[in-house]
């Protein structure tokens, strides 16, 4: 009888842990999935810091991710305090560039998302609709 309760506990248990060690790492995917896809919101309608920006569509989802980072990435230090800096030196347009790139670039670190093989340039000068990519026509020949 004793072998019984041993085998029952011993199969409770290990159930239980395995439960525990799933939800723990289904957890962490989604926080990580929830980070990537404000990342990926922020980089792709970066477009809205630009002059030509004039689609208000894209100026909402831009400062719609933005504002939601600082609860998004509430166990990130760096990227807390690249917000702050950020936030703090909102109205100095001279600050704007850097503040962006670092944000950037404490987001992506977070993320382990390497960008060691892009320039700071190519955080701040995001494709842009007509003057970006020239595609010549095919040549049919």
């Amino acid at each position: 009888m004793d072998q019984i309760w041993v085998i029952f506990l011993s199969s409770l248990l290990s159930g239980l842990v395995g439960v525990l060690i799933s939800t723990y790492y289904y957890l962490r995917y989604e926080r990580r999935k929830l980070k990537l896809d404000t990342l990926r919101r922020l980089a792709g309608a970066r477009f809205a810091l630009t002059v030509e920006a004039t689609t208000e569509r894209l100026k909402e989802e831009f400062f719609s991710a933005l504002n939601e980072a600082f609860v998004v990435f509430h166990d990130a230090p760096k990227v807390l305090d690249a917000l702050e800096t950020l936030h703090a030196e909102r109205n100095q347009p001279d600050r704007t560039h850097d503040n962006m790139v670092k944000l950037f670039k404490a987001m992506t670190n977070h993320l382990r998302i390497s960008h060691s093989a892009l320039t700071d340039s190519f955080f701040l000068k995001p494709f842009i609709p007509g003057a970006s990519i020239r595609v010549s026509p095919p040549n049919r020949g």
